[in-house]
């Protein structure tokens, strides 16, 4: 696959000593920043190749050749440059970063509403030749954590709420965003449901079709949350009627669509439901899935995703905590499941969002569709 200067930037980061050891590079000295170690570029008897740890380069002071951890394992291994990249990607868990990943030109930050012409997918543009991890055929199965207790709420409760009358589903409609056959298609393919005051069930199903618990929530007409109504969860409500030996396991919402999903897929993940409903009928080529909540996501929440193509689109803020969370949680994931493909978080917002922006702490599609 083909690496941008940011993403080089961050390979060429992995510590140095770290890929000597990796490679069987065995360095001598007892310096903390630079060691020495035979150089491989001709007959050396004596360690004359210097390894930098605060500089992250190599220099061998007879031949005079060297470089960074690119190079290195480029000769060391007799590798191609981009083998050398996906290696140290692989081996090093280095979370790669979408930069651009929007088409220029296919989007209007001072648009409020989309027109027709705007809603093909062509608007991505992500570079997913996916990177395949090395895994030996005896690595075993995936380190995907064991759901085999989780006691679902029964899935007559979905069925039962099934409704297009919520307040979400009318602002949808009536703020631009979707039309009426792409809401109700959105609402088939998320199981969108209604209470009987107008709030929205938005349903976190597993990818084995068990119903985890369902978050309550309010939206005004302009098709934002309402501020006069907290979230609420179906499973508080229940109380006394949950299932014997219940527990709460929180899910992705919209996890039961990676069922239907073969390996490689691109899923992206959003924080706000909303987001993924309506990304999914604007850029269907993707599947979109909803932690619900930054206070709730975690590396454990990825690991469904570990034979997909994963890119993170994290809200902004000022101060850029909300990307760092996003990133050290990406990063976790990384470590713990073994991703058959790199994990990605997006800077669109980082990179392009406006102070203005910022400071009101929009998503994906506040950027994309809202002035």
């Amino acid at each position: 696959m083909k690496y941008d200067d940011l993403n080089l930037k961050r390979i060429r980061e992995v510590p140095i000593f770290d890929v000597c050891s990796k490679l069987g590079i065995s360095l001598y000295g007892m310096g903390k920043l630079t060691k020495r170690t035979k150089c491989w570029y001709h007959d050396d008897k004596h360690p004359s190749m210097h390894v930098n740890k605060k500089k992250n380069i190599y220099k061998c002071f007879v031949c005079g050749k060297g470089g960074d951890v690119i190079k290195l394992v480029q000769d060391y291994d007799n590798k191609t440059f981009i083998e050398a990249c996906n290696w140290l990607v692989s081996e090093f868990h280095v979370v790669l970063i979408e930069d651009k990943p929007l088409s220029a030109g296919n989007y209007s930050k001072s648009n409020s509403k989309l027109n027709n012409s705007e809603t093909n997918s062509d608007q991505f543009d992500f570079p997913l030749r996916a990177v395949e991890l090395n895994l030996p055929s005896e690595a075993g199965p995936k380190s995907v954590p064991s759901v085999q207790s989780v006691v679902p709420l029964s899935p007559d409760l979905v069925s039962r709420s099934l409704s297009l009358d919520s307040q979400f589903c009318k602002s949808v409609v009536s703020a631009g965003y979707l039309t009426d056959a792409q809401l109700s298609s959105a609402v088939s393919r998320y199981r969108l449901g209604a209470t009987k005051d107008g709030g929205v069930i938005f349903w976190q199903i597993d990818d084995q079709q068990r119903i985890r618990t369902g978050k309550i929530m309010y939206y005004q007409p302009d098709c934002h949350r309402s501020k006069d109504h907290h979230p609420t969860w179906v499973h508080c409500l229940m109380k006394d009627d949950l299932p014997q030996d219940y527990t709460l396991h929180r899910c992705l919402f919209g996890q039961h669509l990676l069922s239907g999903k073969a390996p490689g897929a691109t899923v992206c993940v959003v924080e706000s439901e909303k987001t993924a409903v309506i990304c999914s009928e604007r850029l269907p080529d993707s599947l979109w899935l909803a932690c619900g909540g930054l206070q709730m996501f975690s590396p454990e929440m990825l690991a469904p995703l570990v034979d997909h193509k994963v890119i993170l689109f994290p809200d902004t803020d000022l101060t850029g905590d909300t990307y760092r969370r996003w990133a050290d949680i990406a990063l976790q994931a990384s470590k713990l499941y073994q991703f058959r493909y790199p994990l990605r978080v997006s800077r669109l917002l980082e990179s392009h969002a406006t102070p203005d922006q910022k400071q009101r702490k929009i998503d994906l599609v506040d950027f994309l569709y809202s002035a």
